[in-house]
């Protein structure tokens, strides 16, 4: 008798927690436990409620396919990924971060999963620029579903108290709104000094993309003017104040609290915390991120499908894919925003507080950096940063610091 969805979802659970418990050598007994002709899909626990619901309407409409979950997390995800991948023993489908894609790409990994695009997952439709990003040499390794970006989170009561009557649209309005708002224990603005070294730097960079800084092949490419910019916007902050030097001890999630407190008046962050401060009745609106001269660019960061070239059933794979890519699908599924555009009509994404994120990720994003040789120069321009920061290091200084880093 066959499996039902729930059933082989529940097995998937038990059969995560021996993989997790057991490390990589455990995943021979997932294979070994999953049906001969059956599509294993890894996805992330986040997702594996809705996953199941979305798993049973396929098979309904493919009753030749047949899906097995198998449960990730975001902590175990990427070595997962890695050593099925190094391995050869891999399963059909991947939930995974798009930042990692070009790694295995670049080690003929993935599967080139371009023909999954066409009529009815154009790939005009994506948000702009991912398509491209995730294709290297002609070919296309990812699908992707959800995507998010930071936008201006601010306080409409302090801005009121201040007597200040909109949110600031470019740098100098956002250094003098920051100023005004700074008195008492409330600080205009603060930074994710510590913590996840890409929290600070995608800060940074998005400063830096909105003055002259491009993206090529995957790496920023830093002008001297552009980086001194960004630098002189979030070290001066410290210096004169009016982020505050506490800084130096918060990351996201710090600064998250202190601004549902009311002691921080705005910072760029993602929608999750907006969603916290909904959730929690705190005052909360939201706005374009500012730039130099109207909005600033933000980077767009997600995850998607990929399709390991050692799969043992490829076309299966691809089937479910062209399922779960589907607007209505990719909608339930993600709780950011999802990657195509057709997809961001659901009511979830359109609440006063979500739309100027939508907009930021439609008119004003393009795709982080996604090489490997980025990722492992992060720390160090995180360092720099704090250097510039503590006054240690001028903008200029740190600008040509930061270029080097980024060449090498």
């Amino acid at each position: 008798m066959a499996m039902m969805p729930r059933t082989r979802a529940l097995l998937g659970v038990v059969v995560a927690a021996v993989v997790l418990l057991a490390g990589t050598t455990a995943y021979s007994i997932v294979q070994g436990g999953s049906r001969g002709n059956a599509v294993t899909w890894w996805v992330p626990d986040w997702d594996y409620r809705k996953a199941v619901e979305l798993v049973g309407e396929f098979e309904q409409q493919h009753p030749d396919v047949k899906v097995d979950l198998v449960q990730t997390t975001g902590n175990t995800v990427a070595k997962r990924t890695s050593v099925a991948l190094d391995s050869g023993n891999a399963p059909d489908v991947i939930t995974e971060s798009l930042s990692r894609v070009r790694s295995y790409a670049s080690k003929g990994q993935l599967a080139d999963v371009s023909d999954v695009y066409g009529p009815q997952v154009p790939a005009a439709d994506f948000a702009p620029g991912l398509i491209d990003s995730l294709t290297f040499d002609a070919r296309t390794y990812a699908v992707p579903y959800r995507w998010a970006t930071n936008a201006l989170i601010y306080n409409p009561r302090l801005f009121e108290e201040a007597g200040i009557d909109t949110p600031p649209r470019t740098w100098a309005e956002f250094v003098s709104v920051a100023k005004r708002l700074t008195r008492g224990d409330v600080v205009g603005t603060a930074w994710p000094m510590q913590g996840d070294p890409n929290d600070l730097t995608l800060r940074f960079l998005d400063f830096a993309l909105s003055d002259g800084t491009t993206i090529d092949d995957g790496m920023p490419r830093f002008t001297q003017g552009s980086a001194e910019a960004a630098l002189k916007l979030i070290g001066g902050s410290i210096r004169e104040g009016w982020a505050g030097r506490s800084s130096f001890e918060l990351d996201n999630t710090g600064i998250r609290e202190l601004f549902l407190q009311g002691r921080v008046a705005m910072y760029p962050a993602g929608v999750f915390d907006v969603d916290t401060a909904v959730e929690k009745k705190a005052d909360v609106a939201t706005a374009l991120l500012p730039g130099p001269d109207g909005p600033g660019t933000a980077q767009g960061v997600g995850w998607g499908y990929i399709i390991p070239k050692a799969a043992r059933q490829p076309d299966a794979a691809k089937k479910l894919v062209e399922f779960l890519a589907e607007p209505r699908n990719m909608a339930d599924l993600t709780v950011t925003f999802p990657a195509r555009t057709s997809a961001s009509e659901d009511a979830k994404f359109t609440t006063p507080q979500r739309r100027p994120f939508a907009q930021q990720l439609a008119q004003h994003s393009l795709p982080a950096p996604n090489s490997p040789r980025w990722a492992a120069t992060v720390p160090a321009v995180r360092d720099a940063i704090q250097e510039v920061a503590l006054g240690r290091l001028t903008p200029a200084e740190g600008a040509a610091q930061i270029q080097k880093l980024a060449a090498r």
